[in-house]
């Protein structure tokens, strides 16, 4: 069979042959249709996640998938934190208990996508929040401009969230946040003083993908906007986009009944996410949950892995010579200014200046002669 495998950390993936043992007795091997490629996969195959910190490479990248179990036509979705290969391959091998079943009608490209972002908020919501679906509840997501913070806004609705309040910078992607549900939006300000938290004043739950910055002016700011300041507030840690560290003071945890928890593997159990995964799959294909995605063929994962990072920095690159072009144009002005100011009146009052000065002097002559 073939697998991307890294060989170093932080190395692009080569396509390459790898020998796949069989399936132990509380194993299935699963011909593998689709896997996602998202931000975990990615600081994984970096040796930056703490789930690799341990290990040393070769590594093969993916996280999950979806296939079907060799020598039948289910078609399956599986976990493949706990395996000793990654998903990105023709097949694996994966614990039987690591294997969700999928009706016909599932899209096993949608599903391989979805899967990763609608975990980190069902786990949120579920095991870390406390939240069983069907109740009602009111949530806000910080970040909900991204792939998870989307997704999170259809997770949210699919439970029963009355209302969903999603955080972001304002743009086409805020605005679509609304159109996937969101009931209200609160737009990030670059000066973080006047963004107003209104929105969120009486909410349940935050879904937190930035932390860091963000976090320390969202924090105080809903939590200043709450009426009944004894109302539980959760507010869960996923993602940090925004930074590592967040320093909240002791006064403001006081104020408030507000938790904070965070939410990956390691504050949830595979138990609790076994049990959980039936329903956010059917949430997930009966809902209609859907995000924007591209499809590649494994064997071309050579050229298109560092596809976002050359293209990052093709973005840098504009910017900088947009800076260099400013700078420039600033400097040019500053020049022309210096020599409208200065060396015009010069040029103009020194002649005349020096002819008065002659003609000054040819009278005073002449007065005395």
């Amino acid at each position: 069979m073939h697998a991307a495998i890294v060989n170093t950390w932080g190395s692009t993936p080569i396509y390459q042959t790898l020998s796949l043992p069989p399936p132990t007795p509380s194993q299935v091997r699963i011909q593998v249709f689709a896997t996602a490629v998202h931000t975990l996969v990615r600081s994984r195959a970096a040796g930056k996640h703490f789930s690799v910190a341990s290990k040393l490479p070769p590594h093969v990248p993916g996280t999950d998938g979806v296939g079907t179990i060799s020598g039948t036509n289910q078609l399956v979705y599986f976990n493949a934190l706990g395996s000793a290969t990654g998903s990105l391959a023709d097949a694996i091998n994966v614990t039987k208990q690591d294997v969700q079943p999928l009706s016909a009608a599932a899209d096993p490209d949608n599903i391989a996508v979805l899967v990763n972002p609608a975990m980190s908020s069902w786990m949120a919501l579920t095991a870390r929040a406390g939240i069983a679906p069907g109740t009602e509840f009111k949530v806000a997501i910080v970040g909900a401009t991204g792939v998870s913070g989307q997704t999170a806004v259809q997770i949210a609705k699919s439970m029963g969230a009355t209302e969903v309040v999603a955080i972001g910078k304002p743009g086409a992607k805020l605005d679509r946040a609304r159109e996937l549900g969101a009931t209200g939006v609160i737009e990030l300000r670059a000066d973080a003083k006047e963004t107003d938290w209104s929105a969120a004043g009486d909410v349940d739950v935050v879904l937190d993908y930035l932390w860091g910055d963000v976090a320390a002016t969202a924090l105080p700011g809903i939590i200043a906007k709450r009426k009944n300041k004894s109302q539980r507030l959760t507010w869960v840690e996923i993602g940090a986009l925004g930074g590592e560290e967040l320093a909240v003071s002791a006064s403001l945890l006081r104020s408030a009944n507000v938790a904070l928890v965070g939410c990956a593997p390691g504050s949830w159990t595979f138990a609790e996410l076994n049990e959980q995964l039936p329903s956010m799959l059917k949430a997930i294909v009966d809902g209609g949950l859907t995000t924007d995605y591209v499809v590649k063929d494994l064997k071309d994962v050579e050229s298109w892995w560092d596809e976002i990072i050359v293209l990052v920095k093709a973005i840098i690159i504009v910017i900088v010579r947009i800076v260099i072009f400013v700078l420039l144009v600033f400097i040019i002005v500053i020049l022309i200014v210096i020599f409208i100011t200065t060396v015009i009146p010069k040029l103009v009052f020194l002649p005349l200046h020096l002819f008065l000065t002659k003609f000054n002097r040819v009278m005073w002559q002449s007065t005395k002669t």
